[in-house]
């Protein structure tokens, strides 16, 4: 271990009080752990693995047959629910070493402004369900967005999942619901608040639309189709009458 901890160094040409400074160790320390005179320990590690951007089975074991399981490799980091306290709190890159869910998402070419999000509201249902993960990708640009586009909006300490509308009144944008549940509102957002906007780009289901949700939409449908077709006949009696009534006065 300590000649592949040497090799690193001298390939990158930093000196043993560079490498020494980084690990809060003299270099005296340090030089006895590339002599393998000296162990080291857990932090040293990982220390080493960041400074070099390898594997710490490398540094162990010299093992390189390894997939490197970040955003540049084609992966993309889903955030929870119950950890979107933390994202709100720190969206820089610091935030997503420590998440433990990376994935490749079928059918999307992933760059790395693509991030994933548990949903954890009713407010897009029946679109969208709680459980479901949807692929988001940031947009920095509010003025090319389009009516109706499902966003992903962070704003203060809060975050939402709705539809973008433009707003007639200058500097603010409004999130719209997919639904009327009493419980979930919509918004009218100042774009001077917003720290991250995304648009949702596909979902990752967890489950089927409920029954009656599907049979309330089939409801609506056939009572428009019914009035549609009351239209038509009440324009097709007043149009008889018209002429019955042209007849009479003849």
């Amino acid at each position: 271990m300590g000649r592949r901890i040497k090799k690193m160094r001298n390939e990158n040409n930093y000196s043993q009080t560079h490498v020494a400074n980084i690990l809060f160790i003299s270099q005296a320390a340090y030089s006895l752990i590339e002599n393998s005179q000296n162990g080291i320990v857990v932090d040293h590690i990982i220390k080493l693995s960041k400074l070099y951007d390898i594997s710490t089975d490398y540094i162990l074991k010299g093992d390189s047959n390894y997939i490197k399981v970040d955003s540049t490799n084609g992966f993309v980091p889903l955030i929870r629910a119950h950890r979107y306290s933390e994202f709100v709190n720190d969206l820089s890159d610091d935030f997503f070493p420590d998440l433990e869910d990376w994935f490749r998402v079928p059918g999307f070419d992933p760059v790395e402004e693509h991030k994933l999000f548990e949903v954890n509201s009713n407010n897009m249902t029946p679109t969208i369900l709680s459980g479901d993960i949807l692929v988001c990708q940031n947009h920095k640009k509010i003025d090319e967005i389009l009516d109706g586009t499902a966003v992903f909006v962070v704003t203060g300490d809060q975050i939402y999942m709705r539809r973008f509308k433009r707003s007639s009144e200058s500097g603010f944008f409004l999130l719209e619901n997919d639904n009327d549940y009493p419980t979930e509102t919509s918004a009218k957002i100042n774009i001077d608040d917003v720290r991250e906007l995304m648009i949702i780009r596909g979902k990752i289901s967890s489950g089927l639309v409920q029954y009656h949700e599907i049979s309330g939409k089939g409801k609506i449908n056939a009572l428009e189709k019914d009035l549609e077709l009351l239209k038509k006949e009440l324009f097709s009696m007043n149009k008889k009458l018209t002429i019955l009534s042209s007849k009479n006065d003849s």
